[in-house]
């Protein structure tokens, strides 16, 4: 039984989360930053550990790169929260 990486949880709870407090439009209603910190606040309570520096070390100028304890992958930044490509982790 394949087991469902824990990026695609935190990824699925901001999506959910988003929608629900916001709407289907939350991106054009909500400022970048605020996009920015809840995808962060979401990626540590599943346990994420910061690979690249994060939002507030880069100035909001890159992603952050986080990585799981199953060893799943995230980027967090003004766009919200993206799973790696899992094809990409294996190679």
């Amino acid at each position: 039984m394949a087991v469902t990486p824990t990026a695609t949880h935190a990824y699925n709870l901001f999506a959910l989360t988003m929608e629900s407090r916001y709407g289907n439009n939350w991106r054009a209603s909500i400022a970048p930053e605020t996009i920015a910190a809840l995808a962060d606040e979401i990626v540590m309570g599943f346990g994420g550990h910061a690979v690249s520096p994060t939002l507030t070390q880069s100035g909001g100028s890159a992603p952050t790169v986080w990585r799981f304890p199953d060893g799943s992958q995230a980027r967090t930044g003004h766009f919200g929260l993206r799973r790696e490509d899992l094809e990409e982790q294996a190679a």
